[in-house]
């Protein structure tokens, strides 16, 4: 059983210069001079306290900030490593507050950067006039802002906003026009006493501040009664990446679904397995040097009688021994045939704080080319997965179908996912890194780990290198 436990500014209106006066200063700490002055300008048009700094290590010294409990945002040009944003999180969490992150350089890098950031319960955005509005609406000290009345605005606002950006609801204040082509908040039956911005930005802002209520707390990824020695025995040893067959070995006691398959060191023994299975079977090569992912000419689907399974082995063999001729060469795998609907591509390495970062994509071809992939951390819900998913451009592959079978499809990956990232965690010292790939989702809504790939780092070296070693030796 595995569960997750926690472990040219205009100027402002007297009564909205009364209200800032009384503000707190939040602290913008970027990484670019160029970034400084355009959050000085927008913030002097909004007429909110803000003093932008420019630090080297500007996502550190915002952490510091958040630690202390001061107001503070960042705004990045150079999108920062997924364990800064975890680190960042962290503090801010520690603290209580809520710290808006704009990640602008506009490249996939910042937009997988703004996902994680999101996920990990950071406001995050694209730009610095929505990381302003967002800071305007924190200065609300509204809890649900995001349910603020939008009846005073036009209909031309409310496209600007998003359908996404406001819900129905109360609490949440009204949004109305302030004064050139800016928003503003008041609270119900009062006049507008905080400018936010331009529309498209004060939606942007509306959905980051929804997105980090529905963060996961932190947590950890906790399986009961895996054998650990046994799964030591496998990882343990020089840095390396490990076969097929030793990942799965690896991956097996957590539970992760493996398909129904045999590992075949000759001809006649891979016919006798596959009329075992039943035919048709895939035959594919077992090598730690030669991926399938890599060389998918490696392998055949649908063999459909004894002689052609033994015709197939020895063409792989052949063909893997002429391409890379030093390559170790562990046999095929004959698999029991399935039928995917989608094939995914899983990517888990450890984050600080007990967290796992998560890079899910497309295997097959089409995704691969495209690039279609997003990144979260581990463990997350049922839900948080799904809204992950979404971001995908192929999301109707996954979560196409009607709502049975995309339930179905969502409590199989996340399922997977959380056994995965229990393993990852509680293998950090020796695993850098697991790669699935492909993730079978099969047609009945079942996942399958078809090629599983465990990258082992040096933690072996270190402790032969460690005192305590040397002195017993």
């Amino acid at each position: 059983m595995i569960r997750a436990r926690v472990h040219g500014p205009s100027t402002p209106t007297p009564v909205l210069r009364e209200r800032r006066a009384v503000s707190a200063r939040w602290r913008v700490f970027c990484d670019e001079a160029e970034l400084a002055v355009e959050c000085a300008r927008a913030a002097e048009a909004i007429g909110l306290t803000a003093e932008p700094f420019i630090a080297p290590d500007a996502i550190g010294a915002c952490r510091a900030a958040a630690a202390d409990g001061s107001p503070c945002a960042l705004a990045l040009a150079a999108p920062p490593s997924p364990a800064a944003l975890v680190q960042l999180a962290a503090a801010a969490r520690a603290a209580g507050s809520a710290v808006p992150v704009a990640l602008v350089a506009g490249d996939e890098a910042s937009d997988r950067g703004r996902w994680l950031a999101g996920d990990l319960g950071l406001v995050a955005v694209g730009e610095i006039e929505p990381l302003l509005a967002a800071v305007a609406l924190l200065e609300t000290r509204t809890a649900h802002p995001w349910t603020a009345s939008t009846r005073r605005l036009s209909a031309l606002d409310r496209k600007r906003l998003g359908d996404d950006a406001t819900v129905s609801g109360r609490g949440g204040g009204r949004l109305l026009r302030a004064d050139e082509g800016r928003l503003g908040w008041a609270a119900r039956g009062a006049e507008p006493t905080i400018v936010l911005g331009p529309p498209r930005a004060v939606g942007e802002a509306l959905r980051a501040c929804r997105l980090r209520t529905q963060a996961m707390p932190p947590a950890r990824a906790v399986m009961e009664g895996v054998d650990r020695a046994a799964v030591q025995e496998v990882i343990f040893g020089p840095p390396r990446a490990l076969s097929d067959p030793a990942s799965k070995a690896a991956l097996d006691p957590y539970g992760l679904p493996m398909p129904v398959e045999e590992l075949c060191t000759s001809p006649s023994r891979a016919a006798s397995e596959a009329a075992r299975l039943g035919f048709p079977v895939r035959i594919s090569l077992a090598s730690p040097d030669l991926r399938l992912w890599d060389h998918a000419d490696l392998a055949v689907d649908g063999v459909d009688n004894a002689a052609r399974v033994r015709d197939v082995y020895r063409q792989i063999m052949a063909m893997a021994s002429e391409r890379q001729p030093d390559a170790r060469l562990l046999g095929v795998h004959v698999t029991a045939t399935t039928t995917a609907q989608a094939m995914l591509r899983v990517v888990a390495e450890p984050l600080p704080e007990g967290l796992v970062l998560a890079e899910i994509g497309f295997a097959d071809p089409h995704g691969r080319a495209a690039d279609d992939r997003t990144v979260t951390v581990l463990p997350a819900s049922v839900d948080a997965i799904e809204r992950v998913l979404g971001r995908l451009a192929g999301a109707p592959l996954v979560l196409g179908g009607g709502a049975s079978a995309r339930r179905a499809a969502v409590h199989a990956i996340s399922d997977t996912l959380l056994r995965l990232a229990a393993f990852v965690d509680e293998h950090r010292a020796e695993v850098e890194r697991v790669e699935l790939h492909p993730m079978a989702l099969l047609l009945d809504g079942a996942t399958e780990v078809r090629e599983a790939c465990v990258t082992v780092g040096d933690a072996f070296l270190r402790t032969l290198e460690s005192p305590r070693s040397l002195g017993e030796l």
